[in-house]
């Protein structure tokens, strides 16, 4: 008799297969779990291997490490290799490593904290900074005031300039910002300086024509300026009622005798006459006539050109009435604004030669005066020569050039846009090997041309240097000093000595 199966009255038949689904479910969540914890060891274990052979970093972004030299992805700075003390702290803590002392352990209380990416942001506590996210960093502590002491002499020529480190860059980053190289090329100087130059007038052969006694001007000999004259020359002719009087004094008493043996009367009278501005022969005229002269000539005291003239027929003048001004031109000033740099080139005593457009052959010309003031806005001094101009060829307001002659020599020269003047200190960047460019302080001496310079020490012919994007390049260089910790240091330095 067959075994018969009861079910409760209300329960529904199980389908075939359900069971076996529930299981091989039951399977397939197993196997994923195992999955994913495999997946998760699997990467932590990648992830220790790749932070253990990690060697390089970025200072900008610290995140940002590698197991070779190269460049950072986000700001293209070159990385630099890791600190021991930095590694050792990024490491994780282990039961038999020694802990590294974190900056927050090592600071002394009242540290202040930055962020090397926007030094603005000091904090009083650690943590990240609110800008870029960045771990704040200690912040050097100020220099502590002391007394001034004098500053050191500058760097030697050929040393590393202060706050300046050696920069290396890629091809393709040396491409991107217009990097260009010259060669410091040994140069021949030509044995001359230009400087340019221009006539004036000579300040001791400039006169005036005054009146003694106001008058009346009744005749004008010499009507325009530009008129070349002769000294004693009669420019104009005047009336004046007290050289009138003094005329009629005279010959009133020309004839009286003197008494106690000193001057007589008519004496005195005659030299009141030529100290009233009248000429001896006037005056001997006036007495061989026996009638006063109703107006009195007034000569030119010099000879040269009328440059001036400030009378017309029937004027008043009185003595400090400017009737003309001559200037004699028989030897002029050529006057060059010499810069500093070339000032050692001129002394007094040299010869030079002043040529001119519209001057057939130059002129000699030479150095009688070296004035002694800088042009605070030119940053040149006035360098008078002295010039003969019988002939009348140089003319006041006349431009030109003065050619000094000087030994030749050799010299080494590099393009102007090589040199960087700081003010305190000028150098050059010095390429030492394809991509590396060392900072190198120079002695600069005169300019050649337009675009060269000379440099007397630091640079020896043939090295290459620096001559387009050189700033660019010295920004990258005086970042990475900062970062390095060399900037702050130069700064404590400069500070400690006085320095601006």
């Amino acid at each position: 008799m067959s075994e018969i199966e009861t079910h409760p009255p209300d329960a529904e038949p199980v389908p075939k297969g359900v069971r076996t689904m529930a299981i091989v479910r039951w399977v397939l969540i197993a196997l994923t779990a195992l999955a994913a914890a495999g997946s998760w060891w699997s990467f932590a274990r990648a992830d220790g291997q790749a932070e253990s052979a990690a060697r390089y970093y970025c200072p900008m972004h610290p995140e940002v490490t590698s197991a070779s030299p190269g460049e950072c992805p986000i700001c293209q700075m070159t990385l630099e290799p890791i600190p021991e003390d930095r590694r050792k702290s990024a490491a994780a803590p282990s039961s038999h490593a020694p802990h590294a002392p974190s900056p927050v352990a090592s600071a002394p209380p009242g540290t202040l904290w930055t962020c090397p990416m926007d030094p603005e942001v000091i904090s009083t506590v650690p943590g990240r900074c609110p800008k870029c996210k960045m771990r704040l960093e200690p912040k050097a502590p100020p220099a502590k005031a002391g007394p001034a002491e004098p500053a050191g002499p500058p760097p030697d020529a050929g040393a590393e300039p202060t706050g300046i480190v050696p920069v290396e860059l890629s091809l393709d980053r040396l491409q991107a910002i217009g990097v260009r190289t010259a060669v410091a090329v040994e140069t021949p100087t030509s044995g001359s300086v230009r400087i340019a130059a221009g006539v004036e007038a000579p300040e001791s052969g400039v006169a005036q024509v005054h009146v003694r006694a106001p008058g009346f001007v009744e005749h004008i000999a010499v009507r325009e300026t530009g008129v070349r004259v002769r000294r004693g020359q009669n420019l104009l002719s005047i009336y004046s009622p007290e050289i009138y009087q003094a005329q009629s004094e005279l010959l009133a008493v020309k004839d009286w005798p003197a008494v106690g043996g000193g001057k007589s009367a008519g004496d005195r009278a005659q030299k009141k006459l030529e100290l009233l501005g009248m000429s001896k022969g006037a005056v001997d005229q006036v007495m061989k006539k026996g009638e006063p002269s109703r107006t009195v000539g007034i000569g030119a005291p010099i000879s040269g050109f009328i440059t001036q003239k400030n009378v017309v027929l029937g004027s008043y003048v009185a003595p400090e009435t400017v009737l003309y001004e001559i200037v004699d031109l028989s030897k002029v000033y050529v006057v060059a604004s010499v810069f500093q740099r070339e000032l050692a080139l001129v002394q007094v005593g040299h010869e030079g030669r002043f040529s001119a457009p519209g001057l057939a052959t130059p002129v000699v010309a030479k150095v009688d005066l070296i004035y002694p003031r800088v042009d605070a806005d030119a940053r040149t001094t006035r360098v008078r020569f002295s010039v003969k101009n019988t002939d009348m060829a140089l003319r006041p307001g006349q431009y030109g050039w003065v050619e000094l002659s000087h030994p030749a020599r050799t010299v080494v020269a590099v393009p102007r846009d090589a040199l960087i003047d700081t003010g305190l200190e000028r150098y050059v960047f010095v390429q030492e090997s394809p991509g590396r460019f060392a900072p190198r302080t120079v002695e600069v001496g005169a300019e050649l041309g337009t675009d060269r310079v000379e440099l007397t020490a630091g640079v020896r012919p043939g090295e290459r240097v620096v001559s387009g994007a050189t700033f660019l390049l010295d920004s990258e260089s005086r970042l990475k000093a900062s970062l390095g910790g060399k900037g702050a240091a130069a700064s404590q330095d400069h500070s400690k000595h006085g320095s601006p």
